[in-house]
């Protein structure tokens, strides 16, 4: 899920597939809290020319945790 979950989030899927995180999103709570982080972290970016430390420490925990997940723990 974590790389279909980042692809979504930057609006490059189907529409069907689209559909189909969003319902995963609403239902899964985990999942749900790693794309409003996700996106937290990109709204931070954009607003930023040099993200803060915070920042940065967020990105890299939350990148972390989708390197150390089982593929195929949270699926479509």
């Amino acid at each position: 899920m974590a790389r279909l979950l980042q692809v979504y989030l930057d609006s490059q899927v189907d529409e069907t597939t689209a559909e189909a995180v969003a319902q995963h999103l609403r239902d899964c709570g985990d999942c749900g809290l790693e794309a409003r982080t996700y996106r937290a972290i990109k709204r931070a970016v954009a607003r930023r020319s040099v993200p803060t430390p915070e920042a940065v420490r967020r990105l890299r925990t939350f990148a972390e945790e989708l390197l150390n997940r089982d593929q195929g723990e949270h699926s479509v």
